[in-house]
């Protein structure tokens, strides 16, 4: 979608180094990421962005019963791991701990109506976490079997800033894997889940007065379903995924999705002729998710000391999600009150595939190198996305708008029919313009390594 998008870029260089039970390792790397939401009907554009410099340094110390091993990042966070396990590797038990803290970024949230009036507010998230990780291995013969749990949390805090989000984070996450190698054949399964519970809170603070202008109790559930097979030279996968959300309005006061008047200084509020104005969004959605995706990878060799080695990649997905949306909108004018609900549901499915294409040169030796390039390109080959009202799922073909204030269908009139046309242009199954599927979802890398 043409209003909504994402990027990334990093960087980085990483060296290790090891001496008989002994590993030391460092990593620096520089990451930035953004993103937009815009939403075209209430006049409101989202924003946000980060860049972060990351340092690494560790080490791992490996004795014939126990390893030991200690992580620092410059988030800063810092984590412990302790391990027990058998000289000829046959079990493996460890545990790891960890506590920092973790920029998330600014968010801006900008209205189209922008004046010098009301200025752009930036708010800044800042989450203090705690890790704590148990996992076991067991290596017989041929097979792998691996499970781990790690659970997540943070604490809310009040940074001494104008505008900030204050979470409360609970992440639980089970992984479990088998693998076995029959010659050239290796075959892996693997099962993943997690439960996800947040509430985030956007504060604005203003010399000891503290006003909460969003509250966002989010429920998230994570299935994930992994198989792979390599055969020499030849990788493939299939993978499937479900995800469900829940957010859920609470009606108490002050525990609104969204007040807006609430992130305004006072002596802005004062300035406006409609300061006594206030308008209030409590927000129920839920999200059902699934996809399954899959593919096979390559890769040739040509040469020995000195060698050339192109790769190419083929995946295939198809993706289906629906969202329910029930938006209350309180309006209070003095003593005066009004309510709204606006009721719809969007759906989007898509199908498509990823191409890749890359090469390494690579010399082995005393001193080995080797560059590694590649270039990712998703291809979709259907889009279709809807937005109903309650409505519309009785007769599919009256108004694919999702635009209703109040969640009724009809409308009357030649202004309220353009209105329903033009929403229309926004629904429905979308026209992918020429040529857009190789604008979009590009991705490309590039690696130098050094041994010696």
């Amino acid at each position: 979608m043409s209003d909504k998008q994402f990027s990334a870029r990093q960087c980085g260089v990483h060296d290790s180094f090891e001496a008989e039970n002994l590993k030391v390792y460092g990593d620096l790397r520089h990451i930035t990421y953004q993103g937009r939401y815009s939403e075209k009907k209430d006049h409101w554009d989202a924003k946000g962005i980060n860049s972060l410099d990351i340092a690494n340094v560790g080490f791992e110390s490996r004795f014939k019963y126990i390893t030991l091993g200690v992580d620092v990042s410059s988030l800063p966070f810092i984590k412990s791991t302790l391990a027990i396990h058998r000289s000829d590797s046959l079990f493996r038990v460890g545990t790891s701990i960890g506590r920092g803290v973790v920029d998330l970024g600014d968010i801006k949230w900008a209205s189209e109506d922008y004046s010098s009036i009301v200025p752009e507010i930036s708010v800044s998230w800042e989450s203090h976490l705690f890790y704590r990780n148990l996992s076991a291995e067991f290596n017989p013969g041929i097979h792998h079997l691996g499970v781990s749990g790690t659970y997540l949390q943070s604490s809310p805090r009040n940074p001494d800033k104008e505008y900030y989000v204050r979470d409360s984070i609970n992440v639980l996450l089970v992984h479990g894997e088998y693998g076995t190698t029959l010659g050239k054949n290796h075959l892996q399964l693997g099962y993943s889940f997690a439960d996800a519970n947040a509430r985030l809170y956007g504060i604005f603070q203003q010399e000891e007065s503290r006003k909460r202008f969003m509250y966002l109790p989010v429920e998230a559930r994570l299935h994930l379903i992994q198989a792979g097979w390599q055969y020499g030279s030849l990788n493939t996968n299939l993978n499937y995924a479900h995800l469900t959300g829940k957010l859920k309005a609470n009606q108490d006061r002050f525990y609104e999705s969204l007040a807006p008047n609430r992130a305004l200084p006072t002596s802005v509020l004062k300035s406006l002729s409609f300061s006594f104005l206030q308008k209030l969004f409590r927000i129920d959605a839920d999200l059902d998710a699934s996809g399954i995706f899959g593919g096979a990878f390559y890769q040739w060799h040509f040469g020995n000391k000195y060698s050339i080695n192109p790769n190419a990649g083929i995946e295939a997905y198809y993706a289906s999600g629906t969202l329910d949306i029930d938006k209350k909108i309180e309006t209070l004018i003095l003593v005066t009150y009004n309510e709204q609900h606006e009721i719809y549901t969007r759906e989007l499915k898509s199908a498509g595939g990823v191409a890749s294409l890359g090469f390494e040169l690579r010399r082995e030796g005393r001193i080995s190198i080797a560059l590694d390039y590649g270039i990712a390109q998703l291809i979709p080959v259907y889009i279709s996305y809807k937005e109903f009202l309650p409505d519309d799922k009785a007769d599919p073909d009256i108004g694919n708008s999702g635009q209703g204030g109040s969640g009724k269908g009809g409308s009357s009139g030649s202004k309220d029919f353009c209105k329903q046309q033009e929403s229309k242009k926004k629904s429905g199954d979308l026209e992918t313009e020429k040529g857009a599927a190789f604008r979009n979802g590009f991705a490309t890398h590039l690696r130098l390594l050094l041994k010696f």
